[in-house]
């Protein structure tokens, strides 16, 4: 993007918001670059943490708030609390609606890099909330309505029994290039492999890392339902198939 561009892409966005959150919360050589930028309503509940960006930063490397193209919401605030650590390294897209919040403890991770398969992108709406570490792997997509907690929040009792309640929190890992469909529900102690597709509506929360890559995982709770697949992340190959089968996407 050149710079006459740049300027007008960043004139669309919530300029005030974008750099009052730059110059809070990042070292001064950084947030004169304004690597984030916030897009439409967006409220910060609290900002008392740190973000860290790893590797080079530029102007518009993390957007914040745009439409998707292919779904909107009816949550149209981006509502951001991050009291512990926000970790973002490469291009990400968070689209509209993102609840994100970092308990004080919390580390929240994101990675990403510019290659031929994208970048990681986060769908509308989504709710990621933080009290231990939440890591999201290398060009991964997560679709809209999705949640991602690392904690269930309270205490249960087994009652007539003398057992200690399990702890609330347990680190959840997101692999590289890994799918996961709209409306998915991610908890504490949960490990998606590299390549792993997530089907829509499941609920994933155990440990896959032994199923290996490149694997199918569905249902309420999630299983392993096919193996030796991955998603086709290059655009080119997708043109040459949409050709292929004559199919259209709108508004791509």
């Amino acid at each position: 993007m050149n710079m006459k561009n740049k300027i007008k892409e960043l004139l669309k966005c919530n300029l005030w918001k974008t750099v009052y959150f730059n110059f809070k919360m990042l070292p001064f050589s950084q947030a004169k670059k304004l690597p984030i930028w916030f897009y439409g309503k967006t409220d910060f509940r609290s900002l008392k943490g740190n973000v860290e960006l790893v590797g080079s930063t530029y102007s518009g490397m993390v957007s914040v708030g745009k439409q998707d193209v292919y779904v909107d919401t009816n949550v149209q605030n981006t509502i951001w609390t991050i009291n512990g650590t926000l970790r973002l390294e490469g291009p990400i897209r968070f689209f509209r609606g993102s609840y994100v919040l970092v308990a004080k403890r919390g580390v929240l991770d994101i990675k990403s890099k510019p290659t031929e398969l994208g970048i990681t992108k986060i769908g509308s709406n989504i709710h990621i909330f933080c009290f231990d570490k939440i890591t999201i792997g290398y060009c991964t997509r997560i679709a809209w309505d999705c949640q991602i907690y690392d904690s269930s929040f309270h205490y249960i009792e087994y009652l007539g029994k003398n057992e200690k309640p399990a702890t609330l929190s347990k680190p959840v890992v997101i692999g590289d290039h890994a799918w996961i469909g709209n409306r998915t529900t991610i908890s504490k102690g949960t490990v998606i492999p590299n390549y792993a597709i997530v089907a829509s509506n499941s609920l994933v929360n155990k440990d896959f890392s032994e199923a290996g890559e490149n694997i199918l995982l569905a249902g309420l709770p999630a299983k392993v339902k096919a193996s030796g697949l991955r998603r086709i992340f290059d655009r080119k190959i997708e043109r040459e198939l949409d050709k292929q089968y004559n199919y259209s996407r709108t508004g791509l």
